[in-house]
């Protein structure tokens, strides 16, 4: 990305940021790997915190707190491993023994992130770690808000992570500093943008497929448990699931006897962290239009949708 930016014109944290890109800071991968340790250990120390705050915030059950957390660590894990040190500096040294470097990467320079409120956690360390690993300063945005996760990370990550390269943003700032950035947008609406930005509508609807040769007892499983997971409020729990008209009897069995103990649940939890924009419900639709709803509970059911 292009660096140049007038850095009087944004916060002070936002300057050092500026800097630490046009001086190459994050290119050496044992300062990467360094900011990766720092990042686990500061982690580790404030688990028992963190756990606690996201528990509070969303009302999930334990398991699935102990979900969140092991997947946001083995983000860190994941993408810590792939930095090589011994082979950046084969990389390095190939001009010197008159190798061509063709294949050289670059991070995008500074990545301004915008998590999304469902699993806070997660979805900022996964983000992070991506960038981190790609060789990039980072700004992280975290609005002062009442969630207990958002000021546990205020605190915990600043002093994990090296100021000159790592700053948390309140507000969004203006487009002329976006335009020198990589947004990274959990939230996206998808309306374009002037800025360049990686997007991940929040929006859309959710598809399961199951195909004749599925195994109908694991499809069903599986489907049952991300459409109740996190309260059902998870982007990628299914709204509508396209079964094979060979197996789509047998299959709606399993699923309503998988379904049965979540009967007359509330399935209840924080709600102000919906799982995405409040819309029509996909059920009451269908039964507008004359769809067969074999069974229902408080905001999920099982329909029979024979016109495609």
């Amino acid at each position: 990305m292009d660096s140049k930016s007038n850095s009087q014109s944004h916060p002070p944290q936002f300057s050092a940021i500026i800097a630490g890109n046009i001086d190459g800071r994050t290119d050496n991968v044992r300062y990467r790997q360094r900011q990766f340790h720092r990042l686990q250990a500061s982690i580790l120390t404030h688990l028992a915190e963190l756990k606690e705050a996201i528990s509070q915030d969303s009302g999930h059950s334990v398991e699935e707190v102990q979900t969140e957390v092991c997947l946001a660590l083995k983000e860190i894990r994941s993408h810590y491993s792939c930095l090589s040190l011994e082979k950046s500096v084969q990389l390095e040294y190939r001009v010197a023994r008159g190798e061509d470097h063709l294949d050289r990467k670059k991070g995008a320079g500074i990545v301004y992130i915008i998590p999304t409120t469902h699993t806070t956690f997660y979805s900022v360390i996964a983000a992070l770690s991506a960038a981190l690993a790609a060789g990039n300063c980072i700004v992280l945005e975290l609005p002062k808000t009442t969630s207990r996760v958002t000021a546990l990370l205020r605190s915990v990550l600043p002093g994990a992570l090296d100021s000159d390269t790592f700053a948390i943003s309140e507000s969004r700032p203006d487009a002329d500093f976006l335009s020198t950035t990589l947004v990274m947008d959990q939230q996206s609406s998808g309306c374009p943008t002037t800025y360049p930005t990686l997007e991940s509508p929040n929006t859309l609807r959710t598809v399961a497929v199951v195909d004749r040769t599925a195994n109908l007892q694991e499809a069903a499983v599986d489907v049952v448990q991300a459409r109740f997971a996190f309260d059902g409020r998870s982007p990628y729990a299914p709204d509508a699931v396209l079964v094979n008209q060979f197996c789509m009897q047998p299959f709606v069995e399993l699923v309503i006897k998988h379904a049965a103990k979540h009967l007359g649940s509330d399935n209840h939890g924080a709600s102000s962290l919906p799982k995405r924009p409040r819309q029509a419900s996909l059920l009451d639709k269908l039964e507008s239009e004359g769809v067969k709803v074999i069974v229902s509970g408080t905001g999920w059911g099982v329909a029979l949708l024979q016109n495609r």
